[in-house]
């Protein structure tokens, strides 16, 4: 019986994630999710501040807070399967500053435990966009997209544009 449940499951796995494309650029991420893509996620919200403080926000917090390597222990919950494997995920945020339009993105890289699917850029799969674009000189608006897993750098990222919460995401969640 416990070999039926995991074949049952390793062919379900196989064919949910053959449905769910894992984004190779920051275009295919924003598609994704105005697509409506499975595990995607967007927010648009306009900001009181100038794109310049958008952009400086933006900057020091992705440095100091997602340029992270996280450890986690995957367990299967499946009744008479005992699985636990070690993945080590690395994140990467990179900003781009133009003159009206500041792009922080957030690559995940699977570098231990795990082969991650596709032609996944070096820096790994796109996770998260955030855009932000100057309304005029004092408010800003900011357009998000997040693909699995990135739900808490992307309330993070609402936080540190509003100026409601500095602190750092816990990237594990």
């Amino acid at each position: 019986m416990a070999r039926i449940h995991f074949v049952f499951m390793t062919c379900f796995t196989l064919l949910l994630v053959g449905c769910i494309t894992m984004p190779e650029t920051p275009e295919i991420l924003i598609k994704n999710v105005k697509d409506g893509g499975i595990y995607t996620e967007k927010d648009i919200f306009v900001v009181n501040k100038p794109i310049s403080q958008i952009a400086a926000v933006l900057k020091n917090k992705s440095a100091e807070c997602l340029q992270q390597k996280v450890s986690l222990t995957m367990q299967d919950a499946s009744p008479g399967i005992k699985l636990n494997r070690k993945e080590v995920h690395v994140y990467t945020p990179k900003v781009t500053v133009k003159n009206y339009h500041v792009r922080l993105t957030l690559q995940e890289k699977v570098t231990e435990g795990a082969t991650q699917l596709g032609n996944p850029p070096p820096d790994g799969m796109y996770m998260m966009v955030v855009d932000a674009y100057p309304i005029d000189k004092n408010s800003t608006r900011v357009e998000s997209y997040i693909q699995s897993g990135g739900r808490s750098a992307f309330k993070a990222v609402k936080l540190w544009a509003t100026g409601k919460d500095m602190s750092c995401p816990n990237l594990n969640q």
